[in-house]
């Protein structure tokens, strides 16, 4: 259940770094997010928490860039149970013009869901409606096909196969599409969003190409667990999620 390194290509694609450096990020410092994640800005930390500083939780669907995107879902596991947040009907803030290879634009859509600590269970409930429950605080995030989860967080769920990275906020300041960001740019920074500690852009692989940009989430107000199991040791609390969806109409 240990993080595992991973090497993040170059493709033919929009890659990680032009997406998140050159459309995500308006000021701040930018991120190292290709090659060998031993050597650059990238995690591959499978599991999470909520952050201890009891903010509620928000995850925003960035961009698909894969053939599948319209049969993939997103959402959280533990152990075998999970819960879905995004689906195939849902878009990302994000999309590449002219196909899969063309430039990342603005999609005009929002696709955002929240979630924060609501009591002392591991009952998980969305659009405050109760969708199951997990054995621990902890999760991982998992992508989808058929309404069940095929990718996963922790590499051996993956037949040892690391298919999914974190990226770490640094105080940068971001833009999330223009439905979410409504005017921010780089003269009005304080109308974008502020990328802070606990807050992580989530990569996942879903073919052979391992550019990791086949979904790309930004979750707010998390932190990595370092190794499963130990939570009770770092006292950290009970949580519930607490789902809101706003889709384009």
């Amino acid at each position: 259940m240990s993080a595992q390194a991973a090497f993040i290509n170059n493709g033919s694609e929009a890659n990680l770094s032009e997406i998140i450096n050159d459309n995500l990020i308006v000021s701040g410092s930018s991120v190292n997010v290709l090659g060998d994640t031993k050597n650059n800005d990238v995690s591959t930390e499978p599991f999470f928490t909520s952050s201890p500083d009891g903010s509620n939780s928000t995850a925003t669907f960035l961009i698909e860039i894969t053939s599948m995107l319209s049969k993939q879902s997103f959402g959280i596991y533990n152990g075998d149970d999970y819960v879905e947040l995004f689906n195939g009907a849902d878009e990302g803030s994000f999309t590449t013009s002219g196909g899969f290879n063309g430039p990342v634009t603005d999609n005009a859509n929002r696709a955002q869901v929240s979630f924060d600590i609501s009591g002392g269970s591991y009952s998980v409930y969305v659009n405050n409606q109760k969708k199951g429950t997990f054995a621990s605080e902890e999760f991982g995030f998992y992508l989808g096909r058929g309404g069940a989860p095929v990718i996963y967080s922790d590499a051996e769920r993956n037949g040892g196969v690391e298919r999914f990275v974190a990226i770490q906020g640094k105080g940068q300041r971001i833009n999330l599409g223009s439905e979410i960001t409504y005017g921010c740019s780089e003269d009005t920074p304080e109308k974008c969003v502020l990328w802070e500690s606990d807050d992580y852009i989530l990569g996942f692989e879903d073919g052979s190409d391992m550019d990791y940009n086949d979904m790309l989430v930004y979750v707010e107000d998390i932190v990595p667990v370092p190794e499963p199991g130990t939570l009770a040791l770092l006292g950290i609390g009970l949580f519930g999620l607490g789902v809101v969806r706003r889709r384009k109409a």
